[in-house]
């Protein structure tokens, strides 16, 4: 990739380079001239006229340089580095089409590249906020690290002097909260269904050493057709193992969280048991006539499971288990779920 800076008397043209988590910018890769690290707080300004793009300008100490690309250099030099460098201006790529969902810490817009015509999502936060910044830095580190099926992809991120934004890809359909209001019961082959990919995404994240923390229907989307399931929202995930905060929403919230804020991959799989428990019931495990009713019920976190005669009655047992030695992991629940397959026809 080549690009090209002005000077007074004459352009010095040099080559871009993408290695180690690096930009480098040289007349050779043995005689790098600038060094870029990849970093939230490093941005990119991409020069984009007419559907075009022209070039970029970067931070290099304190100061915007200006490199001039032609369109397709900077297409390949942008793809490399998308997610894992921030761009600023993202009003120059996107239309904002219109507000999907709003949150305590962000907002969520549907938006469509000028680009390509895609539809996108783009979850909108305020950096003036330390704890809104953490949680900005929380997703973003997940979702650069994570890469599966059924998780959210993580395209761009944007900042700006007030807000930060993380693109991600755009899923139609719904999310599990809205078709369990309007789809009291649900077959068996479709509990299993959410369950089974629940369980491939959860095991896949804990592997990575991460933990969501914020596993709910809301959290869950649902396709169109009913049939493919993809976590988002890991504003509250963390390493596992990690000193926290408390987090997590009132009614999915595991109990030793309360207690104590050392992060545990378990802790996802007593919140995945609370939608197993709405999934089968059609009423949610923790309740109460407020947020603080419902909060203070999952606190002191007494239930009684009547599953004896239910399929899936050991499998949620193990889930919503208080003691976290006895409680399964989700590569057990994923087994649970291939041995029942296996034995009983749905």
């Amino acid at each position: 990739m080549i690009c090209k800076t002005k000077h007074y008397f004459f352009d010095h043209q040099y080559k871009v380079f993408i290695e180690n988590d690096q930009i480098l910018i040289g007349k050779q890769k043995e005689s790098i001239k600038y060094r870029v690290s990849f970093s939230h707080k490093m941005l990119i300004l991409w020069l984009f006229q007419k559907g075009k793009f022209t070039g970029f300008k970067i931070l290099l100490k304190e100061k915007w340089k200006q490199f001039d690309m032609n369109h397709e250099d900077c297409l390949k030099f942008k793809k490399s580095v998308d997610g894992r460098i921030g761009y600023g201006k993202i009003e120059s790529f996107y239309k904002f089409l219109g507000t999907v969902g709003l949150g305590s810490y962000s907002e969520v817009f549907l938006i469509e590249s000028y680009l390509d015509n895609s539809k996108y999502i783009a979850k909108k936060m305020g950096i003036n906020s330390k704890d809104v910044f953490s949680l900005f830095n929380n997703e973003l580190k997940a979702l650069q690290n994570l890469k599966h099926p059924h998780i959210i992809e993580l395209k761009e991120f944007y900042m700006n002097y007030a807000d930060c934004y993380i693109i991600t890809n755009y899923i139609e359909g719904e999310s599990l909260a809205k078709f369990l209001r309007y789809n009291k019961k649900i077959s068996s082959k479709e509990i299993i269904s959410i369950l089974k990919q629940s369980f491939e995404a959860l095991s896949y994240i804990h592997e990575k050493g991460f933990i969501h923390r914020d596993i709910k229907p809301e959290n869950i989307i649902y396709d169109k057709d009913h049939k493919f399931i993809t976590l988002i929202d890991f504003g509250f995930a963390t390493r596992i193992g990690q000193q926290e905060y408390i987090a997590g929403t009132p009614g999915y919230t595991a109990p030793e969280l309360f207690d104590n804020v050392v992060s545990n991959e378990k802790c996802d799989i007593f919140s995945l048991g609370c939608i197993l428990y709405e999934l089968i019931y059609g009423k949610k495990l923790f309740q109460g006539q407020s947020l603080f009713d419902i909060q203070l019920a999952n606190m002191e976190c007494q239930y009684i499971l009547n599953l004896t005669d239910h399929p899936l009655h050991d499998l949620l047992r193990g889930m919503l288990e208080k003691d976290l030695n006895k409680r399964i992991v989700a590569k057990e629940g994923l087994n649970f779920l291939l041995q029942f397959e296996q034995n009983i026809q749905i």
